[in-house]
């Protein structure tokens, strides 16, 4: 009997002994009760929040900062007459030569108030455009650091990384703890989750300038501050308009669930069409949401200058007369009284949208309802009742670590073992399960969907071109907008959530393949064709392999996309850590928050580390 043999028969005869005299179900009595620390320092910060030196000279002028800063562009932008910030956007854009561009960012600043969230939009507009800001001041020196400090840049790496991992919500229930319930805390929950794509982009554009630029300013006698300031920072500006617009699409999506924290503005709206389940309404002000990071992206864009452009530069005079009328037209306005949006249609048009959804539900009740039980009775409950009671905890822990091993190596296996059992000595064994199976499902579905699609377009980059404007809005519009009509065809529970987050997930999935498929080289499909294959036999002995990378990098990003809508899920009837984290965040059981917090990174953790592994042991070896 081979070693190989002999150590197969010994794993298979331990797992067979976990099984046999192991537990069902993590015991209770080991949970650590770690709600209960936090929760008496949710007391100890309510006592003290007015005389303790944390508080007075450090929580409380970082708070005092911000309000100040989105009282300030709220009041401002609300003061001036409505028609002046379509003008504005109009100019900027416009002066590069981009006039239908210009046109359509200037009906998307009028659309909220055309539907009747004009106040609403404000409020959004400066909360994130107060949060983008932030993450500009912040990022962007963070970013020339790492560049210029190989130190800095392993320090910040693992955290970066693990920024990008945790899920939004996460970071809301330490802010709420010690920042309270307001629109700063949804500020700073914001900076927190946009900036990492800030500090990275900036970071990879100084460090891809190229050396003969620099070589060149030492030769002429330059200093390294002013290399940095004349050559290396205009010459990442590319680099740091796409970290900016990154942040601004990424600040958007947190706009939903900051509400959860007293946010209020376009978010609040949405959320009451959960509650009111119009699907219609709820896609009306979802426009606007995408409305507003439209504008954002588009401005900052317009307002950096990249080098090399070859767009002229207004003459002086013309700026100065534009001003000068900007000027004129605010303060007749403000005479004029004109300040509130003029015009507002409200949301009735969108009434076809609800009819059409109760006309689905009603059609198609023959397949949804079947559909809904087979996924709750025969898939969700089964593998709940097989993680949580059938199978024991050890041989999950056991298995878990076999995997990770065969994947990873030791290292992530025993990540993967500490990880499993954190999440039991937390009390959080049975909402993670419940996560989990929705997680693998809702993955499984995307997978089926996305897969053969970015197969199929990465062939066609006429059609995937075509389609680029509906992957692009699928990607932009608030996740919650999803989970509207599938509450209604489905009812409240699991599915709705399961549903929302493979069309939330599926975009990425379809990109990443596409991608992976039409960069396979040439050479490797001639070489093929050459020796008679067939267009099948290419795809699936070439394409397919090749791309594999690409694809399981796509498997990564739909993981994290689920999880990502797990409160989504909790908030249409989903259970597991989702609902936990809304029950976190609206009571006063912030120790319960911190236990699902430290559920949903561990799952996050692993499931990344184990998909990006597979990714690299993929990848085809560097040609020497």
């Amino acid at each position: 009997m081979s070693n190989r043999i002999r150590t197969a028969v010994a794993g298979v005869v331990v797992l067979l002994a976990l099984q046999i005299y192991g537990s069902g179900g993590f015991p209770d009595s080991w949970n650590i009760g770690l709600s209960e620390p936090i929760n008496s320092w949710q007391s100890w910060i309510r006592t003290n929040r007015d005389n303790h030196w944390l508080f007075t000279f450090i929580l409380n002028p970082i708070t005092w900062i911000v309000d100040l800063g989105l009282e300030s562009t709220e009041s401002f932008i609300g003061w001036l007459p409505w028609f002046i910030p379509p003008i504005v956007v109009f100019a900027v854009i416009a002066r590069r030569g981009k006039f239908v561009m210009a046109g359509f960012a200037s009906f998307a600043v009028i659309y909220p108030g055309l539907v009747g969230v004009w106040q609403e939009s404000i409020e959004t507009i400066s909360l994130m455009a107060v949060s983008v800001g932030i993450c500009v001041i912040v990022g962007v020196p963070l970013g020339v650091w790492t560049a210029l400090n190989k130190r800095a840049e392993s320090v910040l790496r693992p955290i970066l990384d693990a920024m990008q991992t945790v899920p939004a919500t996460v970071y809301l229930i330490p802010i709420v703890l010690l920042f309270g319930i307001g629109k700063v805390p949804a500020a700073i929950a914001t900076v927190i989750y946009a900036l990492p794509p800030m500090i990275r982009l900036t970071s990879l554009g100084v460090q891809q300038v190229p050396k003969s630029a620099i070589e060149a300013g030492q030769m002429f006698g330059a200093t390294k501050r002013q290399i940095l300031s004349r050559i290396q920072l205009p010459l990442a500006v590319p680099s740091i308009v796409a970290g900016i617009n990154q942040t601004v699409m990424m600040a958007l999506g947190i706009v939903v669930i900051a509400t959860l924290v007293g946010a209020g503005g376009l978010g609040q709206e949405i959320n009451q069409t959960v509650r009111q389940l119009s699907p219609g309404r709820g896609l009306v002000v979802s426009l606007a949401v995408v409305a507003v990071a439209f504008v954002l992206d588009r401005v900052s864009t317009a307002l950096i200058s990249e080098p090399g452009s070859t767009h002229k530069r207004l003459p002086r005079n013309v700026i100065i007369l534009a001003i000068a009328a900007l000027i004129a037209a605010t303060v007749i306005g403000r005479i004029a009284g004109w300040n509130e949006f003029p015009i507002a249609y409200g949301t009735s048009f969108a009434d076809p949208v609800d009819t059409a959804v109760n006309w689905f539900r009603d059609t198609f009740s023959f397949i949804t309802r079947p559909f809904n039980d087979f996924i709750v009775r025969d898939v969700l409950i089964r593998a709940q009742n097989l993680l949580n009671n059938s199978l024991s905890w050890q041989l999950i822990v056991a298995v878990a670590m076999m995997l990770s091993y065969f994947v990873a190596g030791w290292k992530m296996a025993v990540t993967t073992a500490v990880g499993i059992m954190a999440i039991g000595l937390t009390g959080r064994w049975t909402d993670s399960v419940d996560t989990l199976t929705q997680t693998i499902v809702a993955v499984a579905l995307s997978i089926v969907i996305a897969l053969p699609i970015g197969v199929w377009l990465g062939r066609r980059p006429r059609i995937e071109a075509a389609l680029s404007p509906i992957l692009d809005s699928l990607q932009t519009i608030p996740p919650l907008i999803y989970a509207i009509p599938f509450v209604m065809i489905f009812t409240v529970g699991p599915v709705p959530g399961v549903i929302a987050a493979v069309v939330y997930a599926i975009p990425p999935g379809i990109r990443l393949t596409s991608l992976g498929i039409r960069q396979v080289n040439t050479e490797s499909i001639e070489a093929a064709t050459t020796f008679g294959a067939t267009d099948r036999q290419v795809l699936w002995g070439v394409r397919i392999p090749l791309a594999m990378p690409s694809i399981i990098l796509a498997i990564n990003q739909m993981v994290m996309m689920v999880l990502a809508m797990a409160i989504i899920a909790g908030m249409v009837g989903g259970g597991g850590l989702g609902y936990r984290s809304i029950e976190a965040l609206t009571g006063p059981n912030k120790g319960l928050g911190a236990e699902v917090g430290i559920a949903i990174v561990i799952m996050a953790t692993i499931l990344d580390r184990l998909t990006q592994a597979t990714a690299k042991r993929r990848q085809a070896p560097a040609a020497i």
